[in-house]
């Protein structure tokens, strides 16, 4: 099928196409509403899906396969919902997975946005010097129960009013400032909630920086807690002057734990309670995570690779600590969004688990193709 390129485009529902060999861009619609794309594939061309200007978008269940370019750009766009989808590695030398693009206008900014379940697979041996998700700007977005691959980075979060949880951010390699999840341009940031992630194989697992030491930009309210950050070299790394926390979260085999510097240092937020685990202490079954007919949920101990020494137990609502709720049930109340985090000891080693139910209506895609290990970690009541 040739490319579909559609303009003033509203209430249009594409589905189950194959464009293959496209001359430029695959997919691509300016000034939409209410726009549903699903099961469309676009392969062997120069780029893959594109929009600008509009509202209402699902991009659902597609694919680019063989695309030199972005995998999907999208400039102006409010309420987006990116649901279960593949993108290939993006292999040009400035190519992305998926960038949330501005073009140096605040006009083009996006917001509202849902990133959920999707598979990003930006390759370390791409020719591309940029990464697998980009969120340029952007507002109001949350990321979840996606695989996120790198190259030069895996996830540049460089918007304001984010929920990052329950990711997969690999493979940022390519340089010394590369990293998994980084707040990384120019700019002041505020508002990133961070949680549930293993950030593995990078230079520097989480990065408040900027792409050089001298520009200084301000980190405002980032909260980052109860990550698994994995064969980093540096796990966690500021230059940059922040206020927030960084708490509750697990270096597994990483070289250096924390390096803060320059105004990250002077005027950093609250850095404590992170653990280290040699890789010889590790959750072999996530804690089963209940609700029921009483209306209390609970949660078990898991399995470990051995008996843990101690498990301290935290339950919460919507990411945030519930105070006191560190038994093995609570009761519930309407409106929660309810999960739960059990931080286990053996020796000196430490190590978390997120308590997990089963999938219901919504099963991601990185799940059903064996690229995220965990199932459904939060409960609506």
């Amino acid at each position: 099928m040739p490319a579909i390129s559609r303009k003033k485009v509203h209430g249009a529902h594409t589905q189950g196409q194959v464009i293959d060999g496209a001359e430029d861009i695959g997919v691509a619609y300016q000034v939409f509403s209410d726009t549903v794309i699903e099961d469309v594939v676009v392969k062997n061309s120069p780029r893959g899906f594109k929009f600008h200007n509009g509202t209402n978008l699902v991009i659902r269940r597609c694919e680019t396969e063989n695309v030199k370019g972005d995998g999907i750009y999208l400039t102006k766009t409010v309420n987006v919902l990116l649901e279960n989808n593949r993108f290939g590695a993006a292999p040009g030398e400035g190519a992305d997975c998926c960038q949330f693009a501005y073009q140096n206008s605040d006009t083009n900014i996006s917001s509202d946005v849902v990133i959920r379940g999707n598979l990003f697979l930006q390759s370390p041996v791409s020719a591309s010097n940029k990464g697998a998700l980009v969120c340029d700007k952007t507002r109001k977005y949350r990321v979840e129960y996606n695989f996120i691959g790198g190259k030069n980075f895996s996830f540049s979060s460089i918007g304001d009013d984010a929920v990052v949880r329950s990711n997969i951010m690999r493979d940022g390699r390519m340089n010394d400032y590369s990293f998994g999840y980084g707040i990384g341009d120019k700019a002041d940031h505020a508002g990133h909630h961070v949680y549930d992630n293993w950030i593995e194989n990078n230079n520097r697992g989480v990065a408040l920086s900027g792409f050089s030491d001298q520009e200084q930009a301000f980190r405002k309210d980032i909260d980052i807690h109860d990550n698994v950050i994995s064969g980093c070299d540096i796990a966690f790394f500021a230059n940059r002057a922040w206020s927030g926390s960084f708490r509750r979260n697990i270096f597994l085999r990483c070289g250096q734990d924390i390096v803060l510097k320059g105004n990250g240092k002077a005027t950093a937020g609250q850095v404590d309670d992170n653990y280290a685990n040699d890789g010889s202490f590790l959750n072999v079954t996530p804690p089963p995570l209940r609700l029921g007919p009483d209306g209390k949920a609970s949660v078990a101990s898991g399995e470990w690779t051995s008996e843990p020494d101690e498990i301290r137990i935290q339950w919460r609502n919507k990411g945030i600590d519930i105070p006191g709720a560190n038994r093995p049930s609570i009761a519930t109340e309407p409106g929660m969004e309810l999960s739960c985090v059990l931080l286990a000891r053996k020796d000196q080693n430490w190590m978390l688990a997120i308590a997990e139910t089963a999938y219901d209506d919504f099963k991601p895609r990185a799940w059903q193709e064996h690229m995220l290990p965990w199932q459904k970690r939060y409960l609506s009541i």
